[in-house]
């Protein structure tokens, strides 16, 4: 069938024009492009699911919360107030939690590549508990990654929550105990690094440094309350620039800086690719064939998005790829089955060679790639098995 064949390059080459460093919205408009072209329907289909999705309300609201994600995280680092609580954690946390909260603390700055800001960070501390880069490196990546079952306004969260049509409450509630097994696996892990007992000698936490967390939890606990996503992005803006003491015309600068049209572009791609799989029904075609031949749907739920996260450089953008082709297939929505995607995306992500933070981790602490690649493998392998066997519990499979 044309439309079976028109899926599958359709998404082949998303990945081919990603290993050609073509932007990810310009692969995923092709793909659509594509999907729709080969789907049986009137060539017009095309512009007319196009015209759809940017007249939609949902999608404004997405690209616009995007945006903001990376303002505010420009701000925050611009200011200088995430540096400055940073940097005052040292005196109250033990080394190993200090570890592990100095790059989760970052990981509310969503952007690509954002796990060196942190690196120079949690130096210091490692070099004073004996750690070897490697050991460096697996703190970095594992502990910046915590808040993808937590945080409201992270992009990956953002994302799902607006493919998925749940709501960010009920979401989270689900995803939130894999926090805790994350945050267990990596303490776990990590204490085994610890050579030497943390030493003392630092400055005393002051209400100045704490300064840095509040524009977050302004953030988070707008959203949390019910407020929209933009909505409560603005404030927590706001918020760093009162506290950061930014007049009017720098503020208008950390805007300009902060603004990534890239990921607003990709953002509205992914929707406009949902979109095209809805109308022209191509990858129900596929699936029911893959399911004919016996292949279990879990089996297809498990398996593709690890591909998807494995390659995808990006949780948000893996997300993008795996919900529209993927949830379709499990009729009435399930948001554990929709939340293995989400598992199996972050895992191999994470894990992923072609991640970006750590690649750049890696070349920051100069450490060996294949030991920190084996660390994280195991210790994704380790969240994957407990998250399945909590969301396959909770559904009474």
């Amino acid at each position: 069938m044309i439309e079976v064949a028109g899926v599958i390059a359709a998404f082949a080459m998303i990945f081919i024009l990603r290993a050609r460093d073509v932007q990810f919205y310009v692969a995923v408009t092709v793909a659509a492009i594509i999907i729709g072209v080969t789907s049986g329907g009137p060539p017009a289909m095309v512009f007319e699911v196009l015209v759809t999705t940017l007249t939609d309300a949902g999608t404004w609201t997405l690209c616009v919360a995007v945006a903001l994600i990376s303002v505010l995280g420009y701000a925050l680092k611009e200011t200088g107030l995430m540096v400055r609580f940073v940097e005052g954690l040292g005196a109250v946390l033990p080394g190993s939690v200090l570890l592990a909260t100095i790059p989760a603390l970052f990981g509310f700055l969503s952007m690509p590549g954002g796990a060196l800001m942190s690196a120079p960070f949690i130096e210091p501390e490692a070099d004073r508990l004996g750690l070897k880069p490697e050991h460096k490196s697996y703190f970095n990546v594992w502990f910046r990654h915590l808040l993808y079952w937590t945080n409201p306004i992270s992009s990956s969260t953002i994302m799902a929550v607006t493919l998925s049509g749940f709501p960010v409450n009920t979401w989270l509630r689900v995803q939130s105990p894999l926090f805790f097994v994350m945050v267990a696996i990596g303490l776990m892990v990590g204490r085994r690094f610890i050579a030497v007992k943390k030493a003392g000698g630092r400055e005393a936490l002051d209400l100045g440094a704490m300064k840095g967390v509040v524009p977050i939890l302004i953030a988070v606990g707008l959203t949390l309350y019910g407020l929209p996503v933009w909505v409560s992005l603005v404030a927590g803006i706001l918020a760093t620039f009162a506290l950061g003491g930014v007049g009017p015309r720098d503020a208008s600068k950390m805007v300009a800086g902060g603004f990534n049209p890239g990921i607003v572009l990709s953002a509205a791609s992914m929707l406009y690719l949902r979109d095209m799989i809805l109308a022209s029904g191509s990858v129900t075609s596929l699936f029911d064939a893959v399911i004919a031949s016996g292949v279990p749907v879990l089996a297809v739920a498990m398996v593709v998005p690890m591909i998807i996260g494995a390659v995808s450089g990006s949780p948000s953008m893996g997300v993008g790829i795996a919900f529209p082709l993927l949830l379709p297939l499990f009729g009435a929505p399930n948001i554990h089955y929709t939340s293995i995607v989400f598992l199996g995306i972050t895992c191999t992500y994470i894990a992923s060679p072609l991640h970006l933070c750590t690649v750049l981790t890696n070349a920051y602490f100069k450490s060996d790639m294949n030991k920190v690649i084996r660390y994280l493998a195991v210790s994704s392998a380790a969240l994957y098995a407990v998250g399945l066997a909590y969301h396959l519990m909770l559904n009474g499979l």
